[in-house]
């Protein structure tokens, strides 16, 4: 299968070894803004082509795309028309730029677009009750260093060198969510997504003392009740994404390949 990435950043370059490292997979496109060093990078004598920008060409010349750069770059990779296509498979990370088409996505008739559980757990059986949820929340803490950066921060008052302690500087739904933190909670859209709630609420905590990315959502309903809490060590070149995030998008593309599938 044919795949093109959608930006070669931490978790880019990561996906990039992995499938120019799997024999079922060859890696055609490799899409960035900024010049790439192919010295730098083994791609394994694959003829791997190098991009700015996405075009119809490429689009119509993969089986799967990767996405794992902005929701800015999801909202241009959706006005194509050729993404509509029978046989594509559209793996989103930055799942704030879906929620933020929602509209876009309702169109969609032949492609499948795959959402990874990213750096949260439990989104298979938030799926399977959300016909039953009567609430769901999820608090989001993170070190100070993780959040820096957030367009939340243009016009707070917050100083996040300054936090000694716990504390929740942020609470609210998810369309406010994507756009004050667009690189830090892609979790409350794929929770969205799952849930269908449009009630989620999410509650951010910077903590000093936080040793990793951590998500405890709470779903309850005449089902029961789901908790989880996961808790991710961020990748060591940057903090803002954890490291479960790159692993999932391995997963599903393992999963393709395997005639057993946990869904």
């Amino acid at each position: 299968m044919k795949i093109a990435i959608i930006g070669f950043g931490n978790i880019g370059k990561y996906l990039t070894e992995w499938v120019v490292n799997a024999p079922s997979f060859e890696l055609r496109y490799v899409v960035a803004r900024k010049e790439i060093n192919t010295e730098d990078f083994d791609f394994k004598n694959q003829p791997v082509q190098f991009r700015k920008e996405v075009t119809p060409e490429l689009i119509n010349d993969v089986d799967i795309i990767i996405e794992c750069a902005t929701k800015e770059v999801v909202s241009q990779l959706l006005k194509f028309d050729e993404i509509d296509r029978t046989g594509l498979k559209l793996i989103i990370i930055s799942t704030g730029g879906l929620y933020q088409n929602k509209a876009v996505l309702k169109t969609l008739k032949k492609c499948e677009v795959i959402l990874p559980i990213g750096a949260i757990a439990g989104l298979d059986a938030i799926k399977a009750v959300n016909d039953e949820i009567t609430s769901i929340s999820i608090q989001t803490t993170k070190h100070p260093k993780s959040l820096e950066g957030a367009p939340f921060f243009d016009s707070s008052e917050i100083d996040l060198s300054s936090i000694k302690t716990s504390q929740t500087i942020w609470e609210g739904n998810v369309s406010e969510a994507v756009r004050l933190f667009p690189k830090n909670i892609n979790v409350a859209a794929s929770i969205y997504f799952a849930s269908e709630c449009e009630n989620l609420r999410i509650k951010i905590v910077a903590d000093p003392n936080a040793t990793s990315n951590m998500h405890e959502i709470t779903c309850e309903g005449d089902f029961g009740k789901i908790y989880t809490r996961t808790e991710n060590k961020p990748s060591p070149s940057n903090p803002k994404t954890s490291f479960l995030a790159v692993k999932s998008v391995v997963s599903i593309l393992r999963n393709m390949n395997s005639n057993i599938k946990i869904n």
